[in-house]
């Protein structure tokens, strides 16, 4: 949505009276020295000296421009810093155009090698934009690299600009410089900070200054992104024009997104209304029959493309003709739709949790970046630009978040929106499971054991796998049966399996992956002892072993419970030594209330095994403090997997 509706409020920032201005040149010394970063930082691989980051607004002629200098200055300690610095990649897209670019090394000895700007190159990435990258020659251990760039980009007046990463920043500093009638608002997030103003002449300058930022690791179980110091900046006010007037509010983006996903003519309405009859939807009753029924068909027979911007190929028109919709054209579908059928829906937007969120108290439209339907009656949503997820199941990062709801209100004949900036509730964590039922059963030779087992996976668990299976070839699935096969059994030598339940539409059942399998992997002989390796049945374990202190609190997709209920039949003349090595038992309460556990016990009745495990989170978020006892669960289930029973003659 972003991308291609922001455009539509350019226009708010072209006011008279504008003169030519000139930007503020970087510059680097002309005597370099190496600096000095002191034995707290001998074990760095790298150590940033300075990172200076401005972003300059500019009257040129009618228009205001945009520009962004980057300059580091960065101390190389060893081989892997060596590696991480002696390529550089400049953040420029093919939309921006480059105003200097300068870099250097400087060698222990204080020799000077400067870049040679005819060795800078275009590379394509991915998303399709052209990108610079540029080699750096003569790095060696205890040298420094110096690099900065100024490019004219499109202009926009929402931004962020992280500032940490995995090394060290001694000093860092984010200023924004601009005409003094345009007030910007600057917050930090994860980090302290206090912009301070500054006026020359008739600019004003908005600077925050950083000391010290640690390095910043990715660790297991935590949204990288998310916990990165950071400031975000907004345009608030116009003085010249709109004085006192705050501008690029919540209800704003509201009323702006309520036309744009509302636009469409009487001749797209009549379309519609074919639409509706064709698949007889109006006669299902049910309204929740009638949002299952519509997303269905629109993901089986439209497709959606996300680089498709163009005005004409987002009309309701060409969606309907072609097939195909951008985020605009298919919003707009949906909603004409569901305004025929006369069901109650919402606008909604949401960022993504695993990155930058909404904040209620500071309008970042940038951090709007995903359009879902809410369904008031239901307390329910959709992911229109998901095909692989249906109701009541959306994208998981985009839940558990603040959300910008658009909620309609009328006046007379017209209709609007206003916002509402609340969380966006995610299913219930009992509805997403990832289950094993499993039957374990030793041969006659008692070298081999016979694994029936049934992966169950239901709520948003299900989707991964239903994905994955759905957009697959024939190789693909096999290959992805084996594995899944070999997850609960050892092995890859299968001699039945089956996938039950693996369309898309059918979230109203787990999808289950049955297989029966010969594993050798999982019994041994020593002596007259048989060893059992009954832990690897529930598969492989995440182990969360660390000599570094923990910086980042617990991120998980979603709360979700898994159940394993494993049964093995005793061998006759054979009995379990040691079955108390099954019972696990490390549960934590919040306030008095489970909120994630690992337990495991066990039963013997004749010569069967039933061995039950439950292990369960119920948030998708634990502070640090409560992350030594979130290890301690997670190591739970890896111990378990190294459970080993004794089966002894009797």
């Amino acid at each position: 949505m972003k991308k291609q509706s922001l455009l539509l409020f350019t226009a708010l920032l072209c006011w008279q009276n504008l003169y030519s201005q000139a930007i503020e040149k970087e510059t680097w010394e002309a005597k370099p020295v190496i600096h000095t970063v002191g034995t707290k930082y001998g074990k760095e691989s790298a150590v940033i000296i300075m990172d200076k980051r401005q972003i300059e607004y500019i009257d040129e002629k009618e228009e205001v421009a945009e520009y962004y200098t980057l300059h580091k200055i960065i101390h190389i300690n060893d081989d892997r810093g060596i590696e991480n610095f002696n390529k550089i990649y400049l953040g420029v897209s093919e939309k921006s155009d480059i105003v200097d670019v300068r870099a250097r090394t400087i060698t222990p000895d204080g020799k000077i090698i400067e870049l040679n700007k005819n060795n800078i190159k275009d590379i394509k990435e991915e998303d399709g934009n052209t990108y610079k990258i540029f080699a750096l020659d003569g790095l060696s251990k205890g040298c420094e690299v110096e690099y900065f760039y100024t490019v004219k980009r499109p202009t926009t007046y929402f931004g962020r600009e992280v500032i940490q990463s995995v090394f060290p920043i001694l000093a860092s500093s984010v200023q924004l410089i601009k005409p003094e009638r345009l007030k910007f608002e600057i917050k930090p997030y994860n980090c302290p900070a206090s912009p301070v103003d500054t006026l020359i002449g008739t600019k004003k300058i908005t600077r925050c200054d950083f000391t010290g930022i640690p390095g910043a690791e990715e660790e297991k179980y935590a949204f990288y992104d998310n916990n990165l110091w950071r400031v975000e900046f907004k345009l608030s006010y116009n003085d010249a024009k709109q004085k006192g007037e705050r501008l690029f509010t919540w209800n704003e983006l509201a009323r702006r997104i309520f036309s744009v996903y509302t636009y469409y003519s009487e001749k797209d309405v009549k379309k519609v209304q074919d639409l509706v009859k064709a698949n007889a939807w109006d006669g299902l009753g049910d309204e929740v029959k009638k949002i299952i029924a519509v997303e269905n068909y629109i993901k089986k027979n439209y497709s959606y493309n996300d680089d498709l911007k163009s005005d004409e190929g987002n009309s309701l028109e060409s969606v309907i003709k072609n097939k195909i919709g951008g985020t605009i054209g298919s919003v707009r579908l949906y909603s004409a739709i569901f305004q025929n059928l006369g069901i109650r829906y919402q606008f909604v937007l949401t960022g993504d949790r695993n990155k930058f969120m909404i904040d209620r108290t500071f309008e970042n439209w940038n951090n709007c970046d995903y359009p879902l339907f809410y369904f008031p009656a239901e307390n329910k949503f959709i992911a229109p630009t998901r095909p692989d997820y249906r109701y009541p199941l959306i994208y998981p990062y985009w839940g558990d978040t603040n959300g910008l709801f658009c909620k309609s209100t009328s006046i007379g004949t017209f209709s609007t929106a206003i916002a509402d900036i609340r969380p966006i509730e995610l299913e219930d964590y009992k509805k997403s499971c990832s289950n094993i039922e499993s039957k374990l059963e030793l041969n006659n030779n008692l070298d081999s054991i016979t694994v029936d087992a049934k992966q169950i996976y239901d709520g948003y668990p299900a989707v991964d796998y239903r994905d994955a299976f759905n957009f697959s070839n024939e190789d693909q699935k096999k290959t992805m049966i084996k594995e899944m096969a070999k997850m609960v059994s050892s092995t890859d030598h299968i001699l039945f399996s089956e996938a039950l339940n693996s369309a898309f539409e059918a979230t109203d059942q787990p999808f289950i992956m049955h297989t029966k399998t010969k594993s050798a992997e999982l019994i041994e002989h020593a002596g007259n002892k048989l060893l059992l390796k009954i832990g690897l049945a529930i598969g492989p374990q995440v182990e969360m072993y660390q000599e570094k202190p923990r910086q980042q609190p617990v991120d998980i997709e979603y709360g979700h419970v898994e159940k394993r209920k494993i049964e093995f039949t005793i061998p006759a003349g054979y009995t379990i030594s040691n079955p108390n090595d099954l019972k696990i038992d490390e549960t934590f309460k919040d306030n008095g209330e489970l909120t994630m556990g690992f337990v495991s016990n066990y039963e013997i009745k004749g010569n069967l095994l039933t061995v039950n495990i439950t292990e369960e989170y119920r948030k998708t978020l634990y502070p640090l403090s409560q992350f030594p006892q979130f290890r301690k669960i997670i190591n739970a289930s890896s111990d378990f997997n190294k459970v080993v029973l004794v089966l002894q003659k009797m």
